[in-house]
């Protein structure tokens, strides 16, 4: 009898980038959905049974995820020689040394023996060097480096606790959106060196504010340069209150979810008003109203929201944010400026702000 390591559960975590590594090793147990962008593990290997036969290509279905996120469980059994020696790959007793260890020879055994006497086992082809996509290779760099997106790394005041918590965390630490954003940072180019272009032209526009006075020179420059938007009001006044009062709890209100640059939901829960982000929390996509199943959800990698933004299914890690929203006199005006993160479905401590919902 032999002790051996089997794997009797096995699952994804969220982050996969849809490689084809594991399906490739090991397809009884994992299939790549092109169309949903994802991975999932088949029916079959649900079952222990199934997994344990198959446990040395499920470990090195794992080692060869770029991204770590392959996961299982396993457990110790005894068994016989001859089964450990099919999970191992071959790696324990054969049959024939078995039965002679237990003193019981078989004619099978015996024919066994002296053929493997006769033909003595060849040598192991040496494994082949492992190939990774470059691309995926850039990925994996630009996810361990240091550094990422503004509103993680922007140590003020004003921000909540959870994101001074996330500014704190190793790219390893961080939920998939947090890395992600870090990701997107490192691909940004670097600013460019000002041309030699560049630089006589401000001499020029400095040698003209000396020459003619300041005051005429910024009523020609703003006389000749294009007219631009300024950047948008966070502030979003949404009607009065009455308007909302009136919906019933469960309520969806869509009229906002169009404003630029981010839009939002005023949603009616039992004796309250509040603003929920249209971003999904997972890779920024943004989720529809399901009013039927009574539910929001994303497109892009299965997420959904309950009515209130808690997360329930799919990859996104933590609920959908919330903006302040507050009264001005009957107005309902919501500042997009300021966010209230919950960590987790069982993190909403943070909605119980005053400026997170208006009572109704």
């Amino acid at each position: 009898m032999a002790t051996v390591e089997v794997v009797t559960k096995v699952w994804i975590a969220p982050g996969c980038i849809v490689c084809d590594a594991c399906e490739t090793t090991c397809p009884e147990v994992f299939e790549v959905q092109h169309d949903n962008e994802t991975c999932v593990i088949r029916p079959a290997a649900l079952d222990a049974e199934f997994t344990k036969p198959l446990t040395k290509t499920i470990k090195e279905a794992a080692e060869e995820c770029p991204v770590d996120v392959i996961k299982f469980d396993t457990i110790k059994v005894e068994m016989s020689d001859e089964e450990a020696a099919k999970i191992a790959g071959g790696a324990t007793a054969t049959p024939a040394a078995a039965a002679a260890d237990a003193g019981a020879e078989s004619p099978k055994a015996e024919a066994a023996d002296k053929a493997a006497k006769a033909s003595p086992a060849k040598p192991a082809a040496p494994p082949k060097p492992k190939v990774v996509d470059p691309a995926i290779q850039a990925l994996l760099a630009a996810t361990t480096v240091r550094g990422g997106h503004p509103m993680i790394n922007r140590a003020v005041s004003d921000l909540p606790e959870p994101v001074r918590q996330l500014s704190k965390m190793s790219p390893e630490e961080l939920p998939p959106d947090g890395k992600f954003q870090r990701v997107l940072e490192k691909a940004k180019p670097k600013q460019e060196e000002p041309s030699r272009r560049d630089v006589l032209l401000g001499a020029g526009w400095t040698a003209l504010a000396l020459g003619f006075g300041v005051g005429p020179l910024l009523g020609f420059n703003r006389f000749m340069a294009p007219n631009v938007l300024e950047q948008e009001d966070p502030k979003v006044r949404c009607g009065s209150l009455a308007k909302y009062a009136a919906m019933p709890p469960g309520e969806i209100n869509e009229d906002f979810k169009p404003v630029k640059p981010s839009g939002f939901w005023i949603i009616r829960e039992e004796d309250r008003i509040s603003a929920l982000s249209i971003i999904c929390t997972h890779l920024g996509c943004i989720p529809s109203w399901l009013p039927n199943d009574r539910k929001f959800k994303c497109p892009c990698h299965g997420s959904g929201f309950k009515p209130d933004g808690t997360n329930f299914e799919g990859p996104a890690p933590r609920p959908l944010e919330r903006f302040r929203i507050y009264l001005d006199g009957d107005q309902v005006i919501v500042d997009r400026s300021r966010k209230f993160l919950a960590m987790g479905p069982n993190d909403t401590a943070v909605w119980n702000d005053p400026e997170a919902s208006i009572a109704v």
